[in-house]
């Protein structure tokens, strides 16, 4: 049977326990998914956005409570920086980003030191395909996935990346496409209009 895992660095977890590492690498995860756009670069930093609600749907068995907590502790001890950067006033979510108090950390966990020569494997490219299988909760054959990756752009694996969430939480997991069939690049599956659960049930009236 298929698990949903979450990863952590060690470090990290030895340093400021289980839960802020797992919050850590969820942050530094998008923050790398993020780097060269202009939208998420505020102060030279670089930034993602996500409420502890839509965190509470990634991470279902911590209560949204506890990880607005855990947020708020993680920055009162300098590991993640907030802002609101969003151009609606009214919207509140905030924006975060990993500081520098554990940026040596994170530069030695998240890039590569030297070049990487062309004849090996591009480890990014690799690290973000294990992130993505994990998050997608290892559904499907993963030789053949990996075999559908190689043919993806960087920026359809950008995008894939940003769909998986709204679309794993919007059906049960039985009926979500096993993961080669959700990034085939010939069906592009990824693209497809995501209806919440929600908005999916069917209407009952009163007699």
């Amino acid at each position: 049977m298929d698990k949903a895992a979450h990863a952590f660095n060690v470090d990290e977890a030895v340093k400021y326990g289980v839960e802020k590492a797992v919050l850590l690498q969820h942050i530094r995860f998008w923050c790398v998914q993020n780097e060269g756009k202009d939208t998420h670069e505020h102060d030279g930093l670089v930034y993602m956005y996500q409420s502890a609600q839509d965190m509470h749907k990634h991470y279902p068995y911590w209560s949204r409570q506890k990880i607005s907590r855990l947020l708020r502790d993680m920055e009162a001890e300098g590991l993640i920086k907030s802002g609101n950067f969003n151009k609606v006033q009214y919207d509140q979510t905030k924006w975060y980003t990993i500081t520098l108090e554990c940026s040596d950390l994170n530069n030695r966990i998240s890039k590569p030191e030297q070049p990487i020569p062309d004849t090996k494997q591009d480890t990014k490219t690799d690290t973000m395909f294990e992130d993505y299988w994990a998050m997608y909760g290892r559904k499907g054959n993963k030789h053949v996935a990996k075999r559908y990756w190689k043919k993806l752009s960087e920026d359809d694996k950008i995008f894939i990346g940003k769909a998986i969430i709204p679309y794993i939480t919007s059906r049960e997991k039985r009926y979500c496409l096993d993961f080669q069939g959700y990034i085939n690049p010939r069906n592009r599956r990824w693209e497809d209009e995501v209806v919440d659960k929600e908005e999916s049930k069917p209407l009952t009236f009163g007699a």
